[in-house]
């Protein structure tokens, strides 16, 4: 079945490029194009897309309540943020109002496509230079000898790694293979960090280690 990938941006430039060169992919398939927020929402609601990439400006209070608002009626909808920052406190306010993709206008078009296809699946995804500004945030934090509240206080030692390598895409198996332990331990830890942190989906655990800099990207 083919990715169905709806684009919003209100620069139609932009808009064209990314899908002109869809038209390539044989597993996508393009089903609209909007270039403002009333566009936006009559399309998801129509075309029914398995993706939204939607063009976001910097610091743009309204793009962060349309992504939340998106997530909040369109639950299955994957949202991928095309953005010219890469700055953490942008991610983070992208991947907390629910997107689950981010890459920058800088990037290549494959690099767009890889994004589309990781969302698709129900992947987090970031692109290189969004990656890269996690990673110089994540190695301050270490050379500063801060330390993120939120996860540390709620899991243990074990659950931490378990829940680093769920965000890595780990498998339950992989996982009790790589930490010497019966995967139905693993299961279990993966069930207390569910009810501890509130969440279920892996892509919400994912997002939440990379808040919390759990997971060098």
């Amino acid at each position: 079945m083919s990715i169905r990938v709806l684009l919003s941006n209100k620069h139609k430039t932009i808009s064209e490029g990314i899908a002109s060169v869809l038209k390539n992919h044989r597993d996508m398939e393009l089903v609209g194009m909007a270039h403002d927020q009333e566009d936006t929402r009559r399309l998801c609601e129509e075309s029914k897309p398995h993706v939204l990439v939607m063009g976001i400006e910097s610091q743009g209070k309204s793009d962060v309540d349309m992504t939340r608002w998106l997530s909040l009626h369109h639950p299955l909808l994957n949202i991928v943020a095309l953005t010219s920052d890469c700055d953490r406190s942008s991610i983070i306010q992208m991947l907390d109002a629910g997107a689950i993709g981010y890459v920058s206008t800088t990037s290549g078009i494959e690099e767009i496509m890889h994004g589309i296809r990781a969302t698709a699946s129900g992947r987090v995804y970031l692109c290189q230079g969004a990656a890269a500004s996690m990673l110089d945030s994540y190695r301050r934090t270490r050379s500063t000898g801060l330390r993120s509240r939120g996860p540390r206080g709620q899991l243990g030692d074990r659950e931490s790694q378990v829940l680093r390598l769920i965000a890595d895409g780990y498998s339950s198996k992989e996982i009790a293979r790589n930490l010497h332990i019966a995967p139905s331990t693993v299961e279990v830890h993966r069930r207390n960090i569910m009810r501890k942190i509130g969440l279920h989906k892996v892509a919400d655990l994912t997002r939440y280690a990379i808040r919390n800099q759990m997971v060098a990207i």
